[in-house]
């Protein structure tokens, strides 16, 4: 997905967050955000966001303030939050009449976690919308074909996220392994710390092991960029039967790929995104992304 004027706003935005979470003094802003400029001004738009923010504004940022982490601390207390409730959620899931279809509107709810999104977020957001629940419905609605594919399915990739969502991912992806026990299940992470997105470090400390084989795309981007992924990375991804995408940032770096089985499961951030969906902000999408026939 090319990018736009709207994802050049988030990546300035991001240098605005990070310097009030750091603390960076005036004098450093500028260095930053004048190297950040100069690079963005001569970027090509059919690149996507996450591609641009990874090799350009998250790299300047933490090159120029030495620290290649800074949402560490942030994203380690959101992974133990969801944690502290995980049994609290799980009994949501398996008290309802259907565990799977629960299971993957709370995963989509734990995506509203995410600290390069244009909305406004807190802890209580996401337990706010568990709570109504049986309300939310998909504006694009592949759960029919999923369940379909899931039946027959050797092998599935479940690409997360962001942190925090990742326990909610961790639930839903227990339900499928209850259902379908024969499925070899491994869970993508970025290769890099990037913003809040799920690393190695955050799939451990929320114990993915468990459930599924962890493994890391390779790359320093806010999404999947697949053609700049490790090579262990691309095969899994081509060999898999089943891609389950989380997340703004992989929609981004995948909705130009189309092939059957390759879900794209987010919550609709962005009116640019919903424009290219097309969807409306803070749409529930599960989109299976082949070719129409």
């Amino acid at each position: 997905m090319k990018t736009s004027l709207m994802c050049m706003e988030c990546n300035i935005k991001q240098v605005i967050k990070l310097s009030k979470l750091l603390n960076i003094s005036k004098e450093k802003q500028e260095v930053i955000i004048k190297k950040i400029f100069k690079e963005l001004s001569e970027v090509s738009f059919e690149k996507s966001n996450p591609e641009i923010m990874g090799s350009i504004t998250w790299k300047i940022i933490t090159e120029t303030t030495n620290n290649k982490n800074p949402y560490k601390e942030i994203k380690e207390y959101y992974n133990q939050a969801l944690l502290d409730v995980f049994q609290d959620i799980k009994n949501v899931v398996l008290t309802s009449d259907d565990k799977f279809d629960t299971a993957l509107k709370i995963a989509v709810i734990g995506n509203v976690i995410d600290f390069a999104a244009r909305h406004k977020f807190d802890q209580n957001t996401v337990f706010e919308m568990i709570e109504k629940i049986n309300e939310i419905d998909f504006v694009i609605d592949s759960r029919k074909e999923l369940i379909d594919q899931l039946k027959n399915c050797k092998q599935l990739l479940y690409i997360g996220d962001n942190c925090g969502e990742i326990v909610l991912d961790k639930i839903f992806i227990e339900i499928i392994k209850e259902l379908y026990p024969n499925i070899k299940i491994y869970f993508g992470v970025r290769g890099a710390p990037i913003i809040n997105d799920v690393t190695t470090e955050d799939a451990t400390q929320v114990k993915m092991d468990e459930v599924a084989i962890i493994i890391s795309s390779g790359t320093m981007f806010p999404g999947t960029i697949l053609e700049k992924s490790s090579d262990e990375f691309k095969k899994i991804f081509n060999t898999s039967d089943i891609v389950i995408a989380k997340g703004q940032g992989n929609y981004e770096g995948l909705s130009d790929i189309k092939r059957k089985g390759l879900f794209l499961m987010l919550l609709v951030k962005c009116s640019y995104i919903g424009d290219n969906i097309p969807a409306k902000v803070m749409d529930f999408i599960l989109k299976e992304n082949k070719l129409k026939s």
